[in-house]
């Protein structure tokens, strides 16, 4: 669980930062990517081809300094995202949200990540990146938001990944829990 008060800024790898492009060109600043991934430990690393925009990891850093939030992994890729993942994208180690199962199941209408965000994050706000947002999942952060733990879900296309309007709208967000004026977005 977490013991901070800060922002979180929740960031999933595959969808949001690992678009699932469809044939052809990748979106606007992906580039492709073969990295040895350890899906699960008892299996040795095989070659796994991702798309990542290597531009993507100031602009988190940006986006977290300027808000004084912390930038944290909440995806499948668990550990993982920090040997591989930030690498790339010029990311620091980041703290981990373990989830219960790799198989991620949707249940009762919500994100499958949901429960271990719930236990991780105690009441500190939350701005979370994800591509798998249920339908119950916007009514949880707004009683979440309601009862003090301002929280805001930024859906993310899966085959478009994260764009500027995303950080735009993180940022927005991130600046009414911290009073700070409009600094611009990082491109």
């Amino acid at each position: 669980m977490a013991e901070s008060s800060r922002a979180a800024i929740l960031l999933d790898v595959d969808g949001p930062l690992n678009p699932a492009a469809r044939q052809g060109d990748p979106p606007p600043g992906y580039r492709p990517f073969v990295l040895q991934h350890q899906i699960i430990p008892a299996i040795p690393p095989v070659p796994h081809r991702v798309l990542l925009n290597p531009d993507h990891g100031s602009c988190l850093l940006a986006l977290a300094s300027d808000a004084d939030a912390e930038l944290v992994w909440a995806t499948a890729w668990e550990y993982e995202a920090n040997r591989l993942i930030g690498p790339v994208l010029g990311l620091p180690r980041l703290d981990v949200i373990e989830l219960e199962e790799h198989g991620i199941r949707h249940s009762d209408g919500h994100h499958g990540k949901l429960s271990a965000v719930v236990r991780w994050a105690g009441s500190r706000p939350l701005c979370w990146f994800d591509d798998e947002f249920q339908p119950a999942d916007e009514g949880w952060a707004e009683r979440r938001s309601d009862s003090g733990a301002p929280t805001r879900l930024i859906p993310v296309d899966p085959v478009g990944g994260l764009q500027s309007a995303h950080i735009d709208t993180a940022r927005a967000f991130l600046r009414q829990l911290t009073g700070a004026g409009d600094r611009g977005t990082p491109q």
